[in-house]
């Protein structure tokens, strides 16, 4: 009898994902290592790149889309991306149709499990146990890998002060105090592969709870016409290197001026999208403890230690419903962890001027005079 299980058959079909990408999201593009299919969410409109499919890897098939993505289409492999993209009814016509692709003919039949030998059935697991293990393993060297090389990049950043990216962030209405957050650094030579040249950057290094660095953040700048510095005129100037999920960028520690690993029990942790945004908050709050998650999504899968209680997400005013969904996912994940999450966000107008985060917020205040800003907020 031959009979394949949906393991199987996701194993096969994720292994041919660098040619399904392609006919399944048509508007996509290689990343520059051509080890990624970059593609605009499961619309493919072509229009932003805020989601991969992985090409080569342990995590070969597998996609992620780390923009404002409907629920249910924000991740999943080859068979997910079969159904959403041909319309297909459920999970088991995916399957149906995966087979037809792979030329794969069973004795599969609705209704009627396969009646296996334990011989083979422990044959099979066997397999698939000593599969899982490489992929395992080989994920694991990959992240050892990316983070060294994303570590890396930030150690040869230096302080900002006197750099582009303190002029850039002055440009933003923000101020670094006595002193800018350590995390932040500058570097005048990163290349970015749109314009095929170095240009500088502001670097960010991404860690984990437990004080582990992941990943390291680039906000690619450039200066216009006068002088001014602004991020790069490319589609992504705000960009992640390393495996990041889940990790965040530390900004301030707060009044007990401890790690994240050592926090005091019951500190409130407040998270923002973007690092600007953080830096805003610590303008407002400077006894807070804050971190900036890089993304929206990503604010639900920062696993913070134990002794955190309270989390207060400084949300984006965004009208979308994807972001809307987004958030709201975020915020049931992170009480699923047992934290009670507060909302802050920024209001609709502002002297007239629409406010779509709380650095737009910031700037409109102090448009209306010195001192007031940090009056209002």
């Amino acid at each position: 009898m031959s009979v394949y299980s949906v393991s199987e058959i996701a194993e096969k079909i994720n292994a041919q994902a660098r040619e399904l990408a392609r006919e399944l999201l048509p508007n996509g593009h290689y990343s520059q290592g051509r080890d990624k299919w970059m593609f605009s969410g499961i619309a493919d409109t072509g229009k932003s790149a805020s989601a991969w499919v992985h090409l080569s890897g342990p995590k070969i098939g597998k996609w992620f889309d780390m923009g404002n993505a409907l629920p249910g289409e924000d991740k999943g492999d080859m068979l997910d991306l079969l159904r959403l993209k041909l319309g297909l009814a459920d999970p088991r016509a995916a399957i149906e149709e995966a087979k037809a692709r792979l030329g794969i003919v069973d004795d599969w039949m609705p209704g009627k499990p396969a009646k296996l030998s334990p011989a083979e059935l422990e044959r099979r697991a066997a397999e698939a146990r000593a599969r899982a293990e490489a992929r395992d393993a080989e994920a694991e060297r990959l992240r050892d890998a990316k983070a060294r090389g994303a570590k890396s990049l930030y150690l040869k950043g230096g302080p900002i002060a006197g750099t582009g990216a303190e002029a850039y962030l002055h440009g933003r209405g923000i101020e670094g105090g006595a002193k800018w957050p350590g995390v932040l650094r500058y570097h005048p030579d990163v290349y970015l592969r749109e314009q095929g040249c170095k240009v500088p950057a502001m670097l960010a290094a991404v860690y984990r709870a437990d004080g582990t660095q992941i990943g390291t953040h680039r906000t690619f700048l450039q200066r216009d016409a006068a002088g001014r510095w602004g991020k790069a005129g490319v589609e992504r100037p705000k960009r992640v290197l390393g495996s990041v999920w889940g990790g965040f960028i530390p900004i301030a520690k707060g009044s007990s001026d401890k790690s994240m690993r050592d926090m005091p029990e019951g500190e409130p942790v407040y998270v923002t999208e973007g690092i600007e945004d953080a830096l805003v908050v610590r303008m407002i709050q400077p006894q807070a403890r804050i971190v900036a998650a890089y993304s929206l999504g990503n604010v639900g899968a920062i696993v913070l230690p134990a002794a955190a209680r309270r989390l207060i997400i400084v949300c984006d005013r965004d009208a979308k419903l994807m972001a809307q969904e987004q958030l709201e996912r975020s915020i049931a994940q992170q009480q699923a962890r047992g934290l009670d999450v507060r909302l802050v966000m920024p209001p609709e107008q502002c002297g007239g001027v629409p406010i779509k985060d709380i650095n737009d917020w910031w700037l409109a205040l102090k448009a209306q005079g010195p001192g007031i800003e940090r009056a209002q907020a």
